[in-house]
């Protein structure tokens, strides 16, 4: 089984920030670090319950939760 879903949404980055050439989706900071967005799996031991967290790649798949990743797009844009 799985689960398909999609995420639109954006994040704010600070003057300066640059695409890094050559490489899609990564950006670079005017202090120099990357940054990037993942979507990422994210698990709580009951659905009222307020104990949420991300799990790592390896603790999703210990639970037999695998995520793929078909297509990601981001674009670096003015500020409105």
């Amino acid at each position: 089984m799985h689960v398909d879903f999609e995420i639109h949404g954006s994040f704010e980055v600070p003057g300066g920030t640059q695409p890094v050439e050559g490489l899609p989706n990564l950006f670079r900071l005017p202090t120099g670090e990357i940054v990037s967005v993942h979507p990422m799996i994210e698990m709580a031991s009951a659905d009222t319950s307020d104990d949420h967290h991300d799990l790592t790649t390896s603790e999703a798949a210990s639970f037999g939760v695998h995520l793929h990743l078909y297509d990601r797009e981001s674009s670096l844009q003015d500020a409105d």
